[in-house]
């Protein structure tokens, strides 16, 4: 009776957390100075550790799985069992996912540039202008909120809310499909799109986890995904103007 228990509590939890997400990253959006943005960096990296990875933490020490943190639970062997094979073991498709990710970051950036004068037309794309770094100081300020998102939300998403799917009586295809359709819609503040490309991101994660049978693969990625978009493309274009910071 403890996991349904516990995954009640959990999806309350992150209920209450997309909502007030979606309030606080408004008012985020409003803020232009970034001696005042730098702060609220940390701040988000503190509210990413306190409400997807302590929960998860004391979730699985009340369960008895705390080794599911680097032991992988059988509840998820039936899945992994229909899956084709992702090379367990082979560090090959992770370089080259690595390499793609600093690629794409480094195109990404040079078309950037080569379009700042020219307002981009045609789709929507996920709301994260207001996370991106302006300056210096606020790409230290970042690395924080970076390495807390990566950790806190595979731990949360790709281990703690599916074991309490399975748990409750789910199956591991229902558990694993249900943590990352909620994983999406829990970046709801970044607008539909966003939601779409977080959830895209977040089947990806769950392969990495299920295909490299734990969390170091899926944080990893997860974490390079991050960088990239909010360190490495920022970097590179602020190279190329002058210090403000």
């Amino acid at each position: 009776m403890l996991a349904p228990l516990l995954l009640i509590a959990t999806l309350a939890l992150l209920v209450w957390a997309q909502r007030n997400d979606r309030r606080n990253y408004r008012r985020f959006g409003k803020v232009k100075d970034s001696a005042r943005r730098q702060p609220l960096f940390l701040r988000m990296a503190g509210k990413n550790c306190a409400l997807y990875l302590l929960p998860s933490l004391v979730g699985l020490a009340l369960l008895g799985r705390v080794d599911a943190l680097w032991t992988f639970p059988t509840e998820f062997a039936p899945l992994v069992e229909q899956l084709p094979d992702l090379g367990t073991g082979n560090p090959a498709f992770l370089g080259m996912a690595t390499g793609a990710l600093i690629v794409g970051a480094l195109i990404g950036a040079l078309l950037r540039m080569l379009l700042l004068r020219r307002p981009l037309r045609g789709a929507p794309i996920a709301d994260i202008a207001p996370l991106i770094p302006r300056n210096h100081a606020e790409l230290r300020h970042i690395l924080p909120l970076i390495a807390s998102a990566g950790i806190s939300e595979e731990v949360a998403f790709r281990l703690y809310l599916p074991l309490l799917i399975t748990g409750s009586g789910g199956s591991a295809a229902l558990a694993f499909t249900a943590s990352t359709l909620i994983f999406g819609l829990l970046h709801r503040y970044q607008g539909w799109v966003g939601v779409v490309q977080t959830s895209l991101l977040g089947a990806i994660f769950a392969l990495l986890y299920l295909g490299w049978p734990g969390l170091t693969a899926p944080i990893l990625v997860h974490l390079l995904v991050n960088a990239a978009t909010l360190v490495l493309r920022p970097a590179i274009e602020l190279s190329f103007r002058p210090r403000t910071d």
